[in-house]
């Protein structure tokens, strides 16, 4: 029996995924498989740094340790081959503010912003709220995967005169693990344009079997001064309410542009958990993350062997990174509203794929990271309310 078979209650915890249901869906009596947390205890080695911690007694001001720079800096180098300067690490309390704080240090208002789509939503959400100019260029879906049109790419830089691109690689939904060579192109690409490049690589930990995350900076070193790397221990290890993030700048002149925005935001702290979770999940996590992965996958394949039996209909996409399954429901007999509904009616809270931009219109996002026991329940009532 796995450590991942226990299946932990989380309704009255203030789970956003699990308390939140019944406001987003509409009913309470629901298996939420939305929002990317896992239903996992993080790894044993963090949750005794958190107890030491409440064992001292006191809460106060914190500040980063040399400690947690070496463990960000030593699994870097360990699991992503990537070497970071520590002159060029940098912490914040989540990606997406540091998303927003890239966006307000490298950009104007009115400028335009470019990400392929389908996309994490707060990518477009945040450069809205910045009031940039979203930009969006269609990834292309074909052999249950997803592609860059680098040809379609290369015309909205042109004509849109993008001063920005957001990466998210791996790539949430979708779950690809772009190539270096993939990588090489982009790079080359927003070379010739001028275009600096935000690189979010919250994901870079979740790479299933036969695939390997390449960071930016790695892929293309003679872009990386304009190569904003952004990390977390956050998602590998289910530390979503920690609040601990950082980013990797190697350009001198853009740490400064960073520094003055985040000073004037007041966003630069983390707090005691996030130092004290971040450095044990690095020193001490590794072997919780390889069972993960392994269950994650077997979670997927058991999904896809599922669907291929009841609704062949639906395309599985192929899972290269993340927990986050995309199916593509476009060739059932009904619009993506109707699915929606016929999705909670059975019982299953999920992601429809129009959230995540116009191009994942007709797909569906759907969170494994559960217990085995949960995730064949929903499976259940997925698998129900697709064919009704």
């Amino acid at each position: 029996m796995s450590q991942f078979d226990e299946v932990i209650p989380r309704i009255g915890t203030n789970s956003e995924k699990w308390d939140g249901a019944e406001e987003l869906f509409g009913r309470k009596d629901i298996i939420p498989m939305w929002v990317a947390d896992m239903d996992f205890r993080a790894p044993q080695p963090v949750l005794d740094a958190f107890k030491r911690q409440i064992d001292h007694g006191i809460f106060g001001y914190s500040t980063k340790s040399a400690a947690l720079v070496e463990a960000v800096i030593d699994w870097n180098k360990e699991q992503h081959q990537f070497d970071i300067d520590p002159s060029t690490l940098f912490f914040n309390g989540a990606v997406v503010p540091t998303i927003s704080l890239a966006i307000r240090s490298l950009t104007s208002e009115g400028d335009s912003v470019l990400m392929v789509s389908p996309i994490y939503p707060p990518f477009f959400n945040v450069t809205k709220a910045t009031e940039r100019k979203v930009v969006m260029s269609p990834l292309i879906y074909e052999n249950h995967q997803y592609r860059i049109d680098f040809t379609d790419l290369e015309k909205r830089m042109k004509e849109e005169k993008v001063k920005l691109f957001l990466l998210c690689n791996p790539q949430n939904p979708g779950g690809r693990c772009f190539t270096t060579e993939e990588l090489v192109e982009l790079a080359h690409l927003c070379e010739k344009y001028q275009i600096p490049i935000v690189s979010d690589e919250i994901h870079a930990d979740l790479v299933m079997k036969n695939h390997k995350h390449v960071p930016m900076m790695v892929a293309a070193p003679f872009y990386k001064d304009q190569i904003i790397t952004l990390m977390a221990a956050t998602k590998t290890f289910n530390l979503a309410a920690i609040k601990a993030s950082y980013y990797i700048i190697t350009n001198k002149d853009y740490q400064a542009e960073f520094a003055a925005e985040q000073k004037y935001a007041t966003t630069n702290g983390l707090n005691v958990f996030g130092i004290v979770g971040t450095e044990a999940a690095y020193r001490d996590g590794a072997p919780w993350l390889k069972e993960l992965k392994e269950y994650i996958y077997s979670n997927y394949e058991y999904v896809k062997a599922e669907l291929e039996k009841e609704v062949p209909e639906v395309g599985v996409t192929d899972l290269e990174a993340t927990y986050l399954m995309w199916l593509d429901c476009r060739a059932l007999p009904k619009d993506e509203k109707t699915i929606y509904a016929d999705l909670i009616e059975a019982g299953v809270g999920v992601q429809m794929g129009s959230g995540f931009g116009h191009s994942g219109k007709g797909f569906v996002r759907f969170n494994i990271a559960c217990p085995k026991e949960t995730l064949e329940k929903a499976v259940k009532l997925l698998i129900q309310g697709l064919k009704k």
